[in-house]
């Protein structure tokens, strides 16, 4: 028999100690790798105790359990997603109604502190233009 062993290049089907994989992406690998059995198993064990449950139900009490915790995370998170939305939109039309009040205003209606160098250049060229005309007018002349 040792000699069978020798010619293997595995160790074989061995028993596995019952503990918690701490290693999530390594819990998530062996649970994907043995889902299906878990899942079969899980749904004739519910079958032998509750006979009177509808034969074509295939998940388990604790597998639905955890589907409606997750859902409900779900809802949770969409629920907050769906109030942000909400209130971005609503700053957006605050914004939007700012922006036509601000563009109904010409630049001589806006206080200096808030024009751009354009806004100045311009305020600057029409202050020019008023005080000139206010000079011709001084002198008498026609403009």
């Amino acid at each position: 028999m040792a000699a069978d062993h020798q010619g293997k290049k595995t160790k074989g089907r061995q028993k596995i100690e019952m503990k918690k994989i701490e290693n999530e992406d390594d819990r998530l690998i062996t649970f994907s790798k043995r889902r299906s059995g878990i899942y079969r198993k899980l749904v004739n064990s519910s079958l032998l105790q509750e006979p009177e449950a509808n034969a074509e139900s295939t998940t388990h009490p604790l597998v639905e359990a955890h589907r409606q915790i997750r859902i409900e995370e779900l809802n949770q998170q969409h629920n907050e997603l769906i109030r942000q939305l909400d209130a971005v939109k609503e700053k957006g039309k605050q914004l939007k109604q700012r922006l036509r009040g601000i563009e109904r205003k010409g630049w001589w209606d806006t206080p200096i502190e808030e024009l751009n160098v354009q806004e100045m250049i311009q305020m600057e060229a029409a202050c020019e233009d008023i005080s000139n005309e206010l000079d011709q007018q001084a002198q008498g002349q026609d403009f």
